[in-house]
């Protein structure tokens, strides 16, 4: 769940709370001093804070795909980039330093997640062992889980699909990966398909 970064976006986000139900939309930041909202149904606003006023300004168009190729590779040798691996420390590199990336592009996430992570709170490694602890995992709390993996943690965890059998699809977590200390955590994930094979209709939904 996005919150604001600088003053700026401070106030559009308290422009924002006083005008619109934010329940309805994602928020997540197009620059140091702007915001956008997103709607159930895809549709965009934007708001900037300029000369102590928020006013609405226009959806900036998609980023060249030839300036962003030739970016990354320029980037990839930039020693700063080992240091951008949280969802933190890439948000304040992308604030403060002018790149075409939008937000999304630079947290590399797909829409799947990166609607996840502007919707819900990240969560803690506790939160994860205490989701994992039955052995079944729902697709929401998976989502968390592999936003908590991409975080950082997968410098010294692994999370990775293991296989389907006539359970269902079975996901494996090792802890300190790779050590002497490495600790393995298996599950299954309750989705459509394994609520299908253990005979638990209530959770599928047939057209």
């Amino acid at each position: 769940m996005y919150k604001p970064y600088t003053v700026e976006q401070y106030k559009v986000y308290q422009f924002i709370k006083n005008h619109f139900v934010t329940e309805h939309f994602l928020i997540s930041p197009l620059s140091r001093s702007a915001l956008i909202l997103e709607d159930q149904a895809g549709d965009k606003i934007a708001f900037l804070y300029q000369d102590n006023t928020v006013r609405e300004i226009s959806i900036p168009p998609t980023p060249d795909p030839e300036k962003i190729r030739l970016f990354i590779d320029e980037f990839a040798s930039n020693p700063l980039r080992a240091t951008l691996n949280t969802f933190d420390s890439i948000t304040r590199w992308w604030l403060a330093h002018p790149n075409p990336l939008n937000y999304q592009q630079a947290l590399s996430l797909p829409d799947d997640l990166y609607h996840h992570f502007l919707t819900y709170s990240l969560i803690t490694v506790e939160e994860v062992r205490s989701i994992i602890a039955n052995g079944l995992v729902s697709e929401k709390n998976y989502n968390d889980i592999r936003l908590w993996y991409r975080n950082g943690n997968y410098t010294s965890c692994w999370l990775g699909p293991l296989g389907v059998d006539g359970t269902g699809h079975l996901y494996g977590l090792i802890f300190q990966y790779n050590k002497p200390e490495a600790e393995k955590r298996v599950f299954y994930l309750v989705d459509e398909y394994y609520c299908y094979m253990n005979h638990n209709p209530s959770h599928i939904t047939m057209e």
